[in-house]
């Protein structure tokens, strides 16, 4: 108990190639949008549309992959090594079921659910959103697999490990999808195709890495088909209130879209380039958000509860200085970023006022709101987050925006104030809760 679980050096090895995937992430998504635009103007809907869809049929076997890593590192704090690896298995056994669970009707049913959701876009949008969603739904297992890896390898430390990983999935969706769809002009079934692939070699490179038997955390080998029902119920433990958390988020999301289509073209383009923008701004903190995760399971797992809480202090204050950096220079350079954009002059004006007042309260509240909850739930206090952030979303996010953005007739401004209280809502309920040791008492193994 002397000595400290986690140097400053351990968490900065951690870091700093997770920085770079978070970074990598970001900038495959802006290459990918790039690509996208090869396909016709139906395609791009439909692949819009699909989308939203997988967001949120996605969430519960990614909240399984990531409840699992939870309980492994937590096993690996308290040194038993034989539950994190009864863990990692049993949670890439669930995430493959229940991802096959949902693939399967998904694949069967795909054009009553488009017609229920989307009642009223035109035939050819329908064709390609059809086709789309069948190719999404077969590459569910895959990403689930992948997910589940990763997360148990940012769950041991090995950041250097899901960094090349997720640089080689990465950068095969790229270079497939300029082949399928700017070479071979397969339009959206090449973008389709790419994702299954692409994904694949993610799943194919963390399953190698985790048969490593020397690795704290890792596969049996030979694999065993066996369902452990206590250690399945752990995991659901942190995977449910996670997972109901993010598909109530998304819903919420979802509804607030629809209430900024019914505004001016100008504000719906602002708004989608300065959630693009923003995106840049919280890279570092990602990352930091990842390695809270890690080290505060192991923390807690280890009884080192004390330790745990100022080592999360650290990171929230390391959090809050990446905030700074990145929201200064995003503020500094707003022209040349804005205008990468090319959008028309009222649009422009729109998203560079926005952002500035996204870069100044970044700072203050992003990290309370979005980062010491990852150290609740790292904790296993799940349950007081997932109340928390619904409570949060629904009232002040929801319903703030149609009050503020509607009501009000703020329009997209009063969208992102509403999303501001939002947050204010978080930081409250999570920094009262962290101030006690309430959250401390929730040991998972």
């Amino acid at each position: 108990m002397n000595s400290r679980l986690f140097s400053p050096k351990a968490i900065r090895r951690m870091l700093i190639p997770l920085v770079f995937e978070q970074l990598m992430i970001v900038l495959v998504g802006l290459v990918d949008t790039a690509l996208l635009s090869g396909i016709n103007q139906s395609s791009l809907a439909a692949f819009s549309l699909v989308d939203s869809i997988n967001q949120l049929l996605t969430q519960f076997f990614l909240a399984i992959g990531a409840g699992g890593a939870i309980i492994a590192a937590q096993y690996l704090g308290s040194e038993d090594r034989k539950g994190a690896e009864q863990t990692a298995n049993q949670a890439a056994l669930m995430v493959l079921s229940i991802s096959a669970l949902i693939a399967i009707p998904v694949m069967l049913l795909k054009s009553p659910i488009l017609h229920l959701l989307y009642p009223r876009i035109n035939p050819e949008i329908r064709g390609f959103s059809e086709q789309y969603l069948l190719l999404s739904a077969i590459s569910y297992p895959f990403f689930a697999l992948y997910n589940s890896g990763t997360s148990m390898l940012y769950a041991q430390g090995h950041s250097k490990l899901s960094m090349m990983t997720s640089i080689g999935m990465n950068s095969a969706k790229i270079l497939m999808n300029y082949l399928f769809i700017n070479i071979w002009k397969m339009d959206i079934a090449g973008a389709g195709l790419a994702t299954i692939l692409s994904r694949v070699i993610g799943a194919f490179m963390v399953t190698l890495f985790l048969m490593d038997q020397h690795a704290p955390i890792h596969y049996t080998r030979p694999f065993k088909l066996h369902y452990n029902r206590f250690t399945i119920k752990r995991i659901l433990t942190v995977a449910l209130p996670s997972g109901f958390e993010n598909i109530v988020f998304l819903t919420c999301k979802l509804l607030i879209g629809m209430m900024i289509a019914s505004y001016s073209g100008a504000m719906i383009a602002a708004n989608a380039a300065a959630n693009t923008i923003s995106t840049y701004i919280s890279v570092p903190a990602n990352a930091i958000n990842l390695v809270t995760i890690t080290v505060i399971s192991q923390c807690v797992g280890a009884g080192r509860g004390q330790e745990a809480k100022r080592i999360s202090k650290l990171l929230q204050l390391g959090t809050i200085a990446s905030l700074v950096i990145t929201g200064s220079l995003v503020a500094l350079f707003m022209g040349p970023i804005v205008g990468m954009l090319k959008l028309g002059t009222e649009a422009h004006q729109i998203t560079r006022n926005l952002m500035f007042v996204y870069c100044a309260v970044a700072v203050i509240l992003h990290t309370p709101a979005f980062g010491l909850p990852n150290t609740l739930r790292a904790a296993g206090d799940n349950r007081y987050v997932m109340y928390a952030a619904v409570v949060s979303v629904v009232v002040f996010r929801l319903l703030g925006s149609y009050v503020l953005g509607n009501l009000m007739n703020l329009q997209v401004y009063g969208i992102w104030y509403a999303m501001y209280l939002d947050w204010l809502g978080r930081s409250v309920f999570f920094l009262w809760r962290f101030k006690g040791n309430k959250w401390l008492e929730h040991r998972l193994v």
